[in-house]
């Protein structure tokens, strides 16, 4: 039988460290939004295949594989940024064009989705 071991938070030092990464990551994010602000996008769903391998660990990394072939049909010299979405709607990368002409992407922790989504100016009614 496996053990358990109970977790208080309150006023939990690991807590307080999980919440000073967690507001990090979220400011990453929002910075990566900014940067994506009037420019040309691009919004690509995942279907439902590809959602649950994007999120999968293991020998093969979906999300790299996607994301390039992503990235390469919708390179067209217009697009400049991309919002990745599982078929939930929520996104779970995103990516810029960088001033050289490659993209630089950044992955959506599962935890930060809705945020993130929030943070696109949409609400979740628009991902569905």
């Amino acid at each position: 039988m496996p053990e358990y071991r109970l977790k208080f938070t309150e006023n939990s030092e690991e807590t307080e460290q999980e919440d000073e990464s967690r507001q990090r990551t979220l400011d990453e994010l929002n910075a990566f939004v900014e940067t994506m602000d009037a420019r040309p996008l691009a919004i690509v769903t995942l279907d439902k295949e590809q959602s649950a391998l994007w999120d999968q660990e293991g020998d093969t990394d979906y999300q790299d594989a996607y994301g390039r072939q992503i990235i390469g049909q919708v390179s067209d010299g217009v697009t400049e940024t991309l919002v990745i979405r599982n078929c939930e709607g929520l996104p779970v990368a995103l990516a810029a064009r960088n001033g050289d002409a490659g993209w630089q992407g950044i992955g959506i922790d599962k935890r930060l989705r809705f945020e993130i989504a929030t943070a696109l100016h949409n609400d979740e009614t628009e991902f569905e």
